[in-house]
């Protein structure tokens, strides 16, 4: 046990100091040079550990090696710096979406390394969050910006691809449950500022009918059949309600 403690301490030692004084996409480089380089020592020094990883780890039922690596590093990380590299992260995704080019391997080589590691929860609040959020500013402009059938041919549009966005960024699994309480952060704001604008603009109960029945029944059915696993983060479940 003292040894399985000392790796994980003497891997998040030498984490913060090369991250002092960096913001945004500069942070991210920075931070993606230094797990790359860090995921190197960890297998270099895991052929030490292996007897721990055989005997001590698997009779504890603690995580493996590799991932306490990734949870000693990202947790040091977000400890110092949790607002930083998230508001860059969430720029990033932010910019790849509007079609801004983004440095994806650096991108995700971050994201993968966080879902290995005790920060995935945190990170994916944050990330559905801030979805929730950038769809709720979008549907203000496309409301008023397109037909509605237009609308909700982009509200459709954007639910599939958005889903599969974050799926990737969350390293979720197509088929997960997850995936259906995804696609409803991303649709909730946009059938909300819908509904909201067809009742101020007290559009007809048949075009009302026949425009929001063809999104939203068919998800909302399946969603309300979906066991939601110990994996998703009570922001999405409340965003569903």
């Amino acid at each position: 046990e003292e040894m399985y403690n000392g790796y994980k301490a003497t891997l998040a030692e030498s984490v913060c100091p090369h991250l002092m004084h960096q913001r945004d996409g500069y942070l991210l480089r920075q931070l993606a040079k230094m797990w790359s380089n860090y995921c190197i020592m960890v297998k270099c020094v895991s052929g030490f550990f292996n007897y721990l990883d055989r005997c001590f780890v698997e009779q504890r039922k603690l995580p493996c090696l590799e991932d306490t690596a990734a949870t000693s590093f990202f947790s040091t990380v977000f400890s110092f710096f949790s607002h930083e590299v998230s508001d860059a992260l969430l720029t990033s995704i932010r910019q790849e979406r509007d079609g801004i080019n983004v440095d994806m391997d650096i991108l995700m080589g971050i994201m993968r390394g966080i879902c290995r590691s005790e920060v995935k929860s945190f990170m994916k609040n944050a990330v559905v969050q801030d979805t929730y959020a950038y769809y709720s500013r979008k549907s203000s402009e496309w409301i008023v910006q397109y037909p509605l059938q237009d609308y909700l041919a982009k509200v459709q549009d954007c639910m599939e691809k958005e889903t599969m966005r974050l799926m990737s960024y969350l390293c979720i699994a197509e088929g997960d449950s997850t995936e259906l309480c995804l696609k409803v952060v991303v649709s909730a704001p946009l059938m909300q500022t819908y509904d909201s604008y067809a009742r101020e603009k007290q559009i007809g109960g048949q075009l009302l009918l026949q425009t929001y029945k063809t999104v939203e029944d068919d998800l909302l059915a399946r969603c309300s059949r979906l066991t939601i696993d110990s994996g998703v983060d009570n922001s999405s479940g409340s965003y569903m309600e």
